[in-house]
């Protein structure tokens, strides 16, 4: 099969999903040429397009350098049998359908996640009465509709895409977003007896609970912080950046609360490596939101296929790929005494770790691999191929 990935799409630190797509088609046998002019430059300036004049004049401005180039580069694509639309890319999309006119072969749209939800349900950039955020969804509905196959990253975000936009459900493929950590990383040293309450003394070492994440709301850093403060025996590290990271900061250094760590920046994955080795817990998301329900994130998968214990709030989506105490720890979202409780748990009982990690790997070889999300994809492409 050969395929054209296509689009302004993102890679990099904090951007796994394209990447892993790329991957593991060629994983699978596909034949994959990129067609791609970057267009953002990070979440903080997707952030001021969606909430201010400025930004969107300045991404619109750096838009159309990315799709000239785009449009010089698309004929020396060669033959494809079907072109990705890579995320987000749901304006590119429409280049796309103009540029292939002749072409006449399938587009797919990684829509990932809802657009309109994200900025106005999730992170509350735009009024929902808006006019702005009434276009947004009805620019969204008609990206969805043009696409002859539209991914995204669970079922349960494939439902809400679908009944939001009442579109046949047909229409839509969930794919893990998988992870670009590519082995395990080595065990980490155990935890005295006592889950490593009082620190370092005595040759003892602190239970630490690892999150990496870009601090937007239905991440729920803010529940991170109460759990970190009812249980002072134990470590938090807190890495990366976004939208909300100046605040998440400020709080920090409020609360004065010494068994947190914070590194406000965006590892890329050799520099987290060795993070994730010395994590006894990753953790996952843990935001009330709906939108919390709907997603599996990036930092559940890293924790997978490095081999660590997972705790992450309990929803849909996370029971289509989780379950809970054989593969990972489930709490309640929004309640920092659920998630304190599992962290104590994990910090007890070393068994219970060992499960895990057990589990979590099994994971991470039979349905996070390459060959795994590749050859899902690659299934779902044939469809769309023959249609």
């Amino acid at each position: 099969m050969r395929v054209l990935y296509f689009g302004t799409y993102s890679v990099g630190p904090g951007y796994p999903r394209n990447t892993v797509l790329i991957e593991s088609l060629r994983a699978a046998g596909a034949d994959v040429k990129e067609c791609r002019a970057p267009l953002f430059r990070g979440a903080g300036d997707k952030v001021a397009t969606a909430s201010s004049l400025r930004g969107a004049l300045s991404a619109a401005a750096r838009g159309l350098v990315a799709w000239a180039s785009l449009a010089a580069r698309f004929p020396f694509a060669g033959p494809r049998d079907v072109l990705i639309v890579g995320y987000t890319g749901h304006l590119d999309l429409f280049l796309a359908r103009a540029l292939s006119l002749l072409w006449r072969r399938p587009i797919v749209l990684d829509a990932f996640l809802s657009l309109h939800d994200t900025v106005v349900g999730d992170r509350k950039l735009l009024a929902h009465d808006s006019l702005a955020a009434r276009g947004l969804y009805a620019f969204e509905r008609t990206a969805l509709s043009c696409a002859d196959l539209v991914l995204t990253d669970t079922a349960a975000g494939a439902e809400f895409l679908a009944t939001s936009y009442d579109l046949p459900r047909r229409r839509f493929v969930a794919l893990p977003v998988g992870s670009l950590v590519r082995a395990p990383a080595r065990a980490a040293a155990p935890v005295a007896d006592g889950g490593g309450c009082g620190g370092d003394m005595q040759g003892e070492r602190t239970f630490t609970a690892l999150f990496v994440g870009s601090f937007v709301p239905l991440q729920g850093v803010p529940y991170l912080l109460d759990a970190a403060r009812l249980a002072p025996e134990l470590r938090f590290v807190i890495v990366g950046d976004g939208p909300d990271g100046a605040r998440i900061e400020e709080e920090v250094a409020r609360r004065n609360m010494p068994n947190v760590t914070l590194r406000r920046k965006f590892m890329p994955k050799e520099e987290l490596a060795p993070l994730y080795a010395e994590a006894d817990a990753v953790l996952g998301v843990f935001g009330s939101s709906a939108k919390a329900a709907r997603v599996i994130p990036c930092k559940v998968y890293d924790g997978l296929c490095a081999g660590r214990p997972v705790v992450t709030g309990d929803s849909p989506a996370a029971r289509e790929l989780l379950t809970d105490g054989l593969d990972a720890l489930l709490v309640d979202r929004g309640d920092p005494r659920s998630l304190v409780r599992a962290l104590r748990r994990l910090a007890s009982e070393p068994a219970l770790g060992e499960r895990l990690r057990a589990g979590a790997l099994r994971l991470a070889r039979t349905r996070l691999s390459r060959e795994a999300i590749g050859l899902q994809l690659k299934a779902a492409l044939a469809e769309v191929v023959r249609a």
